[in-house]
This record gives structure tokens, sequence and C-alpha cells, in this order.
């Protein structure tokens, strides 16, 4: 049966962007032994009284490190408005258009399609002049 056992570093104190970018720093220089021990630990105690063993029912441990694979939400209360990396992702390339969640600020599906009807529209009114 697998299980995720997610891991969000807050830090407290520190913008969203600096916990983001602590919690990336720490995931990458977390050798696996340590996530291996600390899973362990936490099924051992969280199920043993249960009668779970980690050493005798965990067959695999997969851990995922994926420091980048999110968009970056942005606050537009503490944000500024001028100089995000989001203004860089959806700026043209000649016929290109980019068009994705990173280029809306948000990891969600309706950013990334709306994303989409902006990257589209900004083509076809070159094309329909």
């Amino acid at each position: 049966m697998p299980v995720n056992i997610p891991n969000n570093k807050f830090t407290g104190g520190e913008l969203k962007r600096e916990q983001h970018i602590a919690g990336r720093t720490e995931l990458l220089a977390t050798p696996f032994s340590t996530f291996e021990r600390n899973v362990r630990d936490q099924m051992n105690r969280t199920l043993g009284a249960g009668g779970f063993d980690a050493a005798r029912d965990i067959a695999g441990i997969a851990v995922n490190r994926w420091p980048h694979g999110y968009a970056p939400e942005y606050n537009s209360l503490i944000d500024p408005d001028e100089g995000l990396p989001l203004a860089t992702a959806r700026e043209r390339r000649g016929a290109i258009a980019i068009a994705n969640a990173d280029s809306g600020g948000g990891a969600y599906t309706d950013i990334a399609i709306d994303q989409a009807h902006r990257a589209v529209t900004e083509l076809l009114s070159e094309v329909l002049v």
C-alpha cells in the first residue's frame, strides 16, 4: 500500500519565497538514508502499537525530490507588481507565446487554461490584424 508523507518547510518569520528556498535547499541536501530513517521511525511510532514493524513491513521507499515542480504563487499584498519571474515567463519569443501555470503564478489547471487563452489571443491578435 503506497503511503504519501509530504514535508512542507515552514520556518516562521520569513516570506513565503524565502521559506521555499530554505525548504528546497534542505530537500536537496538531505541524503536518502536520512529520509529512509525518518520514514521508518515515523511509521513505527504511528503504527507500531497495531503491530506494524518497518523492518518487516516496508518493501521499498521512494523519495520524490521536487523542489522545482510547482509554480510559485504570489501574494499581491506583499509581492511587488514588477520584476516577478512570471512576467518573464509570459514574454513572447517571436511567434512563440508561453502558456503554463508558471506564467500565471499558480499551480492550478484554471491558471494554465487562462494563460493558454492569453497566449493564443496574443498570437491571433497579430494574425487577424
